[in-house]
């Protein structure tokens, strides 16, 4: 028997927090009424600012923002790393913070202004100046691998209100029943990548007038870094800081009434919640429980992962308590969907639960030696087009003509038109970041040891024109179609392959690799890297895999040739260079890939339709206007049976004029039981189909699992 569970608790606000787009406007998302809180202390107006800084781990993302301010953040030995803040930077708070404890705890300070700071005071970035010290900064330190939870209870009035974050680098904002927790949470807007001084502006609408909880957490990962947190008036021009109520600014409150009844709360989950694949990984499931009015009890707490219960290891840093997997047995991959299970009680007896379905889990345990592969170390480095690519190997491209002639040297010049077998030595003199990877990711529990040696084969667009002399957009597709390779004995074929990926914090790359067993006639996805600003989702947070392949962006990806003259030229639309049908399915293979070290990686991926198949073909490609490049080597296809279950799997979730619609694929019948603590009562819903609605309860929770 395979049980998938859901919890109704806090699922409507998931899934409205997944109607987003990332980049400068988000989409519309009504605030629940049942949110508001009462009890404010308006005697405390402001913020808390909760500060971690350490420079060991820089990626632009919310997840590694995430992981610093829970404390859970590691160095490559394991061991946790301390924040290097200093508490006696005060900035605008009220004071200083207490040091520290332990190390690897966040700085807490309380601001009763507003937000509106810099790494240095008096600077001038965003939208208000003069800026304000950031509290916690360490001027002995580096300000790279910042991170800061903003916490602030906001008295809204009835309507729409556009908010806006300026941030260098990424920002998330979150309302909610408790948007400090992992399943509680709704995500008004957010950019989760590398920028200099930018706005986000997104919408939301307030039903019923109130005060609602906020929070926004912020990251830098290098460079300057600054946040600017605001409204934009009825106007639509004039921004107003949050807390500037002399200019008509929205007030915020930094705290509740000591009398306040708080809950406790999973403040963050590892991997995080989303039933999509995103940039960083995690070896273990790793959970931070955080006590509420009444505290956890420690020994209550329970985890199963994929129906199966785990045993964990639990520690207590102050109201805090970790929960932790460590690395689980056999073979995880990033694209692999898992469930997860955890119940708690707190000191009082009152039972909490909480369900999630998640991608993200990497544990890379590899065979002493591939099936195949090829590292393309047993041909010589490419002198011309005729030897651009190893025997057996095509390459195309429909790529702007810049320098003429053939020189390894010079990014402009014909040998960087299409895919090209490069020399490591001459490609550091090109472009030296695709040699340096990821090493906090493990293989065999041990660092990276064989990145790239010898050749690999490599793409460029940096450098390479933006646009023509004509003042068309630059046309930028590198194609390649690899020679076959014979699986014939391979019953469970896992492909992995060293990825030296940068793709550009614009919205105009894209890097695809695909699969065939028929000589090319048809083919499968393997993965599809998007950056973090070209994502769109649906409503149950995965992504939107026909909206992201067939939105016309003309301005940023360019036209290259149709080999049908007739249909006219292509480009536009990402979906123009993939070879596999665009449908939803291709969804749970597109991932996040940013400029930054965390996407130069080995990446490991299933390939089910090459079991048993003796001509297996490989199909990578690489769309861009003047972004960055894509260097590959070291492919290797193993021989590893699956550890997740191949039983019944829930797809979807949507709540919609007050129904519920479940969806499920591999069979199987819906129940639905008001609780999973103690003996649960499954009752069945006869339904058998796949899909399955009814209205949503009016009070408490319910759970859903699929029978087998």
């Amino acid at each position: 028997m395979t049980t998938l569970e859901r919890n109704l608790k806090g699922l409507a606000l998931g899934l409205a927090a997944a109607i987003l787009w990332h980049g400068t406007v988000q989409a519309q998302t009504t605030l629940d009424p049942a949110w508001r809180v009462t009890g404010v202390d308006t005697n405390k107006p402001g913020f808390i600012w909760n500060y971690f800084s350490n420079n060991a781990n820089t990626a632009n993302t919310a997840d590694r923002a995430e992981l610093y301010l829970s404390g859970l953040a590691t160095d490559s030995t394991g061991a946790p790393l301390p924040n290097l803040g200093d508490p006696a930077t005060v900035g605008p708070a009220i004071g200083p913070a207490a040091p520290a404890n332990p190390a690897s705890a966040v700085l807490h300070f309380e601001i009763p202004g507003v937000i509106n700071l810099s790494k240095t005071d008096g600077d001038t970035k965003g939208n208000f100046t003069p800026d304000e010290l950031q509290p916690g900064l360490n001027s002995n330190e580096s300000t790279d691998g910042q991170a800061a939870e903003i916490l602030t209870y906001l008295t809204l009035p009835k309507g729409p209100i556009t908010m806006g974050v300026n941030s260098d680098d990424g920002f998330q904002t979150a309302s909610g029943s408790n948007p400090q927790s992992a399943f509680g949470k709704v995500v008004l807007g957010e950019f989760n990548s590398g920028r200099g001084a930018s706005d986000t502006l997104f919408t939301f609408v307030v039903q019923e007038a109130g005060t609602y909880p906020f929070r926004t957490i912020w990251e830098n990962g290098g460079g300057d870094s600054n946040v600017e947190w605001f409204t934009v008036q009825p106007d639509g021009q004039t921004k107003v800081l949050l807390n500037d109520t002399a200019n008509g600014g929205i007030p915020a409150f930094r705290a509740l009434a000591a009398s306040a009844v708080v809950a406790p709360y999973v403040k963050t989950a590892f991997p995080a919640p989303v039933p999509r694949q995103v940039e960083g990984t995690s070896r273990s499931v790793s959970l931070a429980l955080v006590d509420g009015t009444s505290p956890v009890d420690d020994n209550s707490v329970t985890l199963q992962v994929d129906g199966k219960a785990t045993t964990v290891t639990k520690q207590r840093k102050g109201n805090t308590v970790t929960v932790d997997t460590g690395a689980l047995d056999g073979l995880h991959l990033p694209g692999e969907a898992h469930t997860g299970a955890l119940t708690f009680k707190d000191s009082t007896g009152k039972s909490y639960s909480e369900q999630w379905t998640f991608y993200n889990l990497e544990n890379l345990i590899l065979p002493a030696s591939p099936v195949t592969g090829e590292n393309f170390d047993s041909y010589p480095e490419a002198t011309s087009d005729a030897t651009a690519v190893p025997p057996g190997w095509v390459a195309t491209n429909y790529t702007y003509k810049e320098t003429e002639g053939w020189d390894l040297t010079d990014i402009k010049s014909d040998a960087f038109l299409g895919w090209v077998m490069i020399n490591t030595n001459t490609v550091f003199g090109v472009e030296d970041e695709v040699l340096d990877n990821d090493k906090t990711q493990l293989i065999n529990g041990q660092p990276v040891a064989n990145w790239m040696s010898g050749n690999l084969i490599f793409a460029a667009s940096d450098g390479r024109a933006r646009t023509t002399t004509d003042g068309f957009l630059a046309s930028q597709a590198q194609i390649v179609v690899s020679k076959a390779f014979n699986l014939s004995t391979v019953n469970n074929p896992v492909m992995t392959f060293s990825s030296g990926a940068r793709i550009s914090t614009g919205n105009w790359e894209q890097l695809t690799t695909e699969y065939s067993i028929d000589k090319g006639t048809n083919w499968f996805p393997a993965i599809y890297m998007r950056n973090s600003s070209s994502i769109t989702l649906k409503p149950d947070g995965s992504f939107d895999a026909v909206a992201m392949f067939t939105t016309v962006n003309t301005n940023q990806i360019p036209y290259f040739p149709n080999p049908d003259p007739s249909v006219g030229p292509l480009g536009g639309k990402f979906g123009d260079m993939l070879a596999a049908p665009i449908s939803q399915d291709l969804a749970p293979y597109i991932a996040i890939r940013n400029d930054g070290i965390a996407a130069r990686r080995v990446e490991a991926i299933r390939l089910p339709k090459a079991s048993k198949q003796a001509d297996v073909r490989l199909r990578f490609t690489h769309l861009s206007a003047c972004g960055w490049e894509w260097g590959i080597d070291n492919i290797a296809f193993y021989d590893i049976a699956g550890t997740t279950s191949s039983g019944p799997n829930i797809t979807s979730v949507a709540i919609s004029g007050g129904s519920i619609t479940i969806q499920w694929t591999n069979g199987g019948t819906l129940e639905s039981s008001p609780t999973l603590g103690g003996a649960p009562v499954w009752t069945s819903t006869g339904n058998s189909s796949g899909s399955y609605s009814e209205p949503v309860a009016a009070s408490g929770n319910k759970f859903y699992r699929v029978k087998q």
